[in-house]
């Protein structure tokens, strides 16, 4: 069983939960947002597979297309680059410095081998990588031969070297080139280092803070475990963002749970209407949340057939939770949404989610002459 709702802490049910979190989201209503302020609203996109931010916009922005999004990340108001929980992201240039240094931890310290270096044993190596991609974007393949070839002597374990040449990408502060950013990405990965005006980190307050208040935003109310669980940052300085920021409401969950959240952010009633909407691979409003807390929108009873492994499956959603998969089937100009529901749909259920997959099949290939939705 469950802790006991405190009851010294105002209680917010598991549906005021979810409608907190789609509301913030931008799931309940499609906005007309600029794109590079959505990007920071949602606290960054998932961008593990390159379409995913593309169709996580389209589900939330209203009037979406991909050029809307291709266009900032070209000018280099976007960027793309590993994150929190050491999985890419894109988030804006103006809060790349901030987001770079509050996970810098967690992305050192992911799949790092017992005994491995400190990250000030590093330094070296990640001087010697931002200068080798300061102005020539440059492949993996590039980043690692060139790492290899000045690894120190003690370096000689396959495991601890391989760990080491994934970090000399992963948590030297290299960005990907635009264009590793774009839906159509398929040529190799290239890096480059970040321009000069992104590089030098704020105070460490400032980026503690900024990542508690983007998750609060984004994903709250949270609890402490939350916001640890989707940056990878230790709880001592998530505690101390929350000391430092002020005005934030502290409430209780169903299980107990001591949750913050911002006093402006969105709340709404467990009976607003939640339309369909499609999530895309990875879809932070899955990830965002410890695993006991993603119940506030993947039901656990379907936790296995959305996440196993390092996978995400593209998901829908009915009445604001998952309530089964999708994915796009293509031939010679057709594009066909099908999709893969979990639980017997009601009838105004499959219409609406039938209107919006033949939507979704027309913004996921526009070149193609015939569209539809399969169940």
């Amino acid at each position: 069983m469950g802790a006991r709702p405190r009851s010294d802490l105002p209680l917010l049910t598991l549906r005021e939960l979810n409608r907190a979190l789609l509301a913030r989201q931008l799931l309940l209503e499609r906005r007309r947002v600029p794109i590079v302020r959505a990007v920071e609203q949602l606290g960054g996109l998932q961008a593990q597979w390159a379409p995913s931010p593309y169709v996580a916009l389209w589900s939330r922005i209203d009037g979406f297309e991909r050029e809307r999004l291709q266009r900032p990340i070209d000018k280099g108001e976007i960027v793309k680059t590993t994150l929190m929980r050491a999985t890419l992201h894109l988030v804006s240039a103006r809060e790349y410095p901030a987001y770079a240094l509050a996970t810098l931890d967690g992305r050192f310290g992911a799949w790092r081998p017992p005994g491995g270096p400190e990250r000030g044993d590093l330094r070296e190596v990640y001087a010697r990588v931002m200068r080798f991609a300061a102005k020539t974007p440059r492949t993996r393949d590039e980043i690692r031969e060139h790492t290899a070839a000045h690894l120190p002597d003690d370096a000689k374990d396959e495991r601890l070297r391989n760990w080491l040449l994934w970090a000399a990408v992963a948590t030297s502060g290299l960005i990907w080139e635009p264009d590793g950013a774009h839906w159509d990405h398929r040529k190799l990965a290239r890096f480059i280092a970040p321009a000069p005006a992104l590089r030098p980190p704020p105070a460490d307050d400032v980026a503690y803070d900024l990542i508690v208040r983007r998750h609060l935003g984004a994903f709250g109310p949270a609890t402490v475990q939350d916001i640890a669980a989707w940056s990878s940052v230790r709880l001592p300085l998530i505690r101390g963002a929350l000391d430092r920021l002020k005005g934030l409401l502290r409430l209780s969950d169903e299980r107990g749970r001591e949750l913050y959240d911002l006093a402006d952010a969105p709340r709404p009633p467990a009976d607003t209407a939640a339309p369909v909407r499609f999530l895309a691979r990875f879809d932070a409003a899955i990830l965002g949340h410890a695993a006991p807390e993603r119940t506030r929108i993947l039901p656990e009873a379907f936790r296995k057939r959305v996440i196993f492994s390092a996978e995400v499956w593209p998901t829908f959603l009915v009445d604001g939770f998952v309530a089964g998969r999708w994915r796009v089937s293509t031939g010679r100009r057709e594009a066909i949404v099908e999709l893969l529901p979990f639980r017997p749909l009601a009838r105004p259920d499959r219409v609406a989610l039938e209107a919006e997959g033949e939507r979704l099949a027309r913004f996921y290939v526009p070149e193609a002459t015939v569209y539809g939705v399969r169940v």
